[in-house]
């Protein structure tokens, strides 16, 4: 058998062919960056991406993204490295654009930076429709002060997917009793959403639409809302605050004996 020298191997691996690819493997087929994605984020979906230029073209990252009915959402990119964010401070929050777009890429609603001193960005969206909402996209990309068509595959974020919608097990507007909600925001914005009522079957019996002011909060008598009361069931709030943000109680009150029942509203874990 005839061996090769070290210089003869050294010469074939220099005249062999090189695949140009992005690091991360969603850039393989080529169809991350369209509505052809089949890279669905799920509540707890958590990945790490790049944003490297193909043959001098930006890269776009697009995700599928299944909206429940009455459903809130919010999506984190964060974890850039220096590649993406290291740009003049002045300029840090436009390294990258987080985007909720129809499939033609039509925008829909932007995410913001979390502060006046990184690039992480957050958006949040809710669903307040009957059907689940399938035909949206979330896209991520660099933006116009980011390394654009000069991302190389060390232009790397993390992305997090994490349902927001809050959950209460129990309120009572029958017989003596009455449910209180009272829902506080942590945050220094005000936040909306609907706080929405439904039979132990499953059936929508009313809603009231919250507005709560930054580090303030809202407490709402559920027998004062149409559907709510003389009945009980379960309670949802979707809203467009932060995982996390607004925490609350159901407190039902029996009059006649002073006790009180109290109900924690939840996020949905993952």
């Amino acid at each position: 058998m005839r061996r090769l020298s070290i210089a003869g191997l050294l010469c074939l691996v220099a005249l062999a062919p090189v695949s140009a690819r992005a690091i991360d493997v969603w850039d393989a087929s080529g169809a991350d960056g369209n509505n052809g994605t089949d890279n669905e984020l799920a509540n707890g979906s958590a990945q790490v991406h790049d944003l490297q230029a193909l043959g001098g073209v930006a890269d776009q990252d697009w995700y599928l993204i299944g909206q429940l009915p009455y459903s809130s959402y919010e999506v984190i990119v964060d974890g850039l490295t220096e590649e993406v964010a290291s740009i003049p401070v002045s300029v840090a929050n436009d390294a990258l654009r987080l985007d909720l777009v129809d499939s033609a890429g039509g925008l829909i609603n932007s995410g913001y930076a979390f502060s006046s001193i990184g690039a992480a960005r957050t958006l949040r969206f809710r669903n307040t429709t009957t059907s689940e909402i399938t035909n949206q996209y979330i896209r991520v990309q660099s933006a116009v002060d980011g390394c654009g068509n000069g991302c190389t595959s060390n232009a790397q974020y993390r992305i997090q997917l994490r349902e927001t919608t809050l959950m209460a097990p129990r309120f009572n507007n029958t017989a003596t009793q009455q449910t209180v909600v009272v829902l506080q925001n942590g945050s220094t914005g005000t936040v909306t959403g609907t706080l929405r009522f439904w039979s132990t079957g499953g059936t929508l019996l009313g809603e009231a639409p919250l507005s709560l002011q930054g580090h303030g909060g809202a407490v709402l008598n559920t027998a004062t809302v149409a559907g709510a009361n003389g009945a009980s069931g379960i309670m949802t709030f979707d809203h467009l605050g932060r995982y996390g943000q607004i925490t609350g109680k159901a407190v039902a009150l029996e009059p006649s004996t002073g006790f009180t029942f109290d109900t924690a509203f939840q996020p949905k874990f993952y």
